[in-house]
Formats: structure tokens, C-alpha cells, sequence
């Protein structure tokens, strides 16, 4: 176990009640049809290098500090974000964080980014 700016990322004993799920079809048309609505890439970036959506914002987990996300993201606490990882897992612990720290409006797209290229959705790259 590590943790996020002092934030258990251990998923057991996580309450994910208050965070939706998506998956990647149902995130784009979100993202189309609400023009708030934001996907939050927090892979790595040697991951984001290999393949990343063509739209959203990237910000790490390493990085993300769930108090002062709103400020460094410049996204709204009850602004809808879309958390993406790899698989799903590390998203759905982000996602738990920001919760934790106010957030309301929280999906976890499941499948992450390999179902977004699955899927053909717009990706750029490094290969």
C-alpha cells in the first residue's frame, strides 16, 4: 500500500457508494453531450506516452492531491469528471479520494484506457 498525498489508496475498505461507473461508449457521449464534463487521465506519464485519449486533461496519480485538485486541475467540486486509468483500478481510487475531499460528481470509467482503444475511440500514440 502507498498513498496519495497521505490518502489510502488501498481499495479495500474504500467506500465507493458515492462514485458512478461507465464505460467508455457511455463516458464519450457524456463528454459530447455536457460540455462541463471532463475525463481525468491519471496514469503515468511513461503510460500516457505509449497511448492516451485524444481529449481530457492528464494529471497523475503520483501528483494529485485530492484538497487542492479543484485548484490544480481547474475543475469544480461538483463539476462531472470522468477518473481513467489503465483497467479501472487506480481511477476508482482517485475517484474515492476526491469524494473524500468533496467531490460530487465522480465516474470511474470502467475499463480504462484499454477499453477506450478496444472500443476505437480517438487515441494518440508513442508506438
Amino acid at each position: 500500500m502507498w498513498s496519495l498525498y497521505g490518502v489510502s489508496t488501498r481499495i479495500m475498505n474504500m467506500n465507493t457508494s458515492k462514485i458512478k461507473t461507465a464505460t467508455v461508449q457511455e463516458t464519450i457521449t457524456t463528454l459530447q453531450q455536457n460540455p462541463k464534463a471532463v475525463l481525468v487521465d491519471v496514469r503515468e506519464q511513461d503510460e500516457v506516452d505509449e497511448i492516451a485519449p485524444l481529449i481530457g486533461t492528464f494529471f497523475p496519480m503520483s501528483k494529485i492531491n485530492p484538497l487542492t485538485f479543484h485548484s490544480d486541475c481547474k475543475v469544480e467540486k461538483n463539476q462531472p469528471l470522468f477518473i481513467l486509468c489503465k483497467v479501472g483500478g487506480r481511477s476508482m481510487r482517485v475517484a474515492v479520494a476526491l469524494a473524500d475531499a468533496g467531490f460530487t460528481d465522480l465516474t470511474n470509467v470502467t475499463g480504462g484506457i484499454m477499453a477506450w482503444e478496444a472500443a476505437g475511440l480517438p487515441v494518440k500514440t508513442g508506438r
